[in-house]
């Protein structure tokens, strides 16, 4: 990537910028994969030394997170939403599915936002939501958090099967199977078995 101007006929390189570390990350995730995005693969692109990255992200870690964060972004609810249900559980499939659509835009986006929740679970707002909608459908605070991991783990797998899958149909070793549809639809009745035991499930001292 060129990063000169022209002054007194003279080409000068411009300074780096994080966003310029940022962007082209994305650009490379959102185009090649997880696979393709080593720093020396992001310094070559930007034309400078690898180390010239790691003034402006600590490591590959945090990296990841900051592509986190921009994955998940339309999914992340703003304190300005107006568009919520009343019923708690509605809220949840509506977030649940704002969710996949977000990771399902970005190639390996699933395997990126899993490895960053991994690290840090508390890190990405959309991934904490769901505890306060749990809570808020009656739930005790353990078990909203129980319910609220369910939920994730069920979102992150579910779209990191399907990214694995078009991957490897795209590379000619598997057929294509299911269509984006049917997708949908299996990802909807898997959310709504979740959700639904999650509703009559037993709080304590009911029993």
């Amino acid at each position: 990537m060129a990063r000169q101007h022209k002054s007194d006929e003279r080409w000068l390189p411009m300074p780096l910028t994080r966003d310029q570390v940022i962007e082209t990350a994305f650009g490379i995730l959102r185009d090649f994969g997880l696979a393709d995005l080593s720093m020396r693969r992001l310094a070559r692109d930007l034309d400078v030394q690898p180390g010239a990255l790691y003034w402006h992200v600590k490591n590959k870690q945090e990296l990841l997170g900051v592509l986190s964060v921009m994955i998940l972004a339309p999914a992340t609810p703003g304190p300005a939403d107006e568009v919520r249900a009343t019923d708690a559980f509605m809220n949840l499939r509506l977030q649940a599915r704002a969710i996949r659509q977000a990771l399902l835009k970005v190639r390996d986006g699933a395997e990126v936002v899993a490895l960053t929740h991994s690290l840090d679970p508390g890190s990405l707002s959309a991934l904490r939501q769901p505890a306060h909608e749990f809570a808020s459908a009656g739930l005790p605070e353990q078990q909203a958090d129980w319910a609220a991991r369910a939920l994730v783990h069920y979102i992150l797998g579910t779209v990191s099967d399907e990214q694995t899958r078009n991957g490897l149909t795209e590379a000619g070793v598997l057929e294509a199977s299911l269509d984006g549809a049917d997708e949908e639809a299996a990802f909807d009745f898997g959310l709504g078995l979740l959700l639904a035991g999650a509703a009559t499930s037993p709080t304590p001292g009911s029993q």
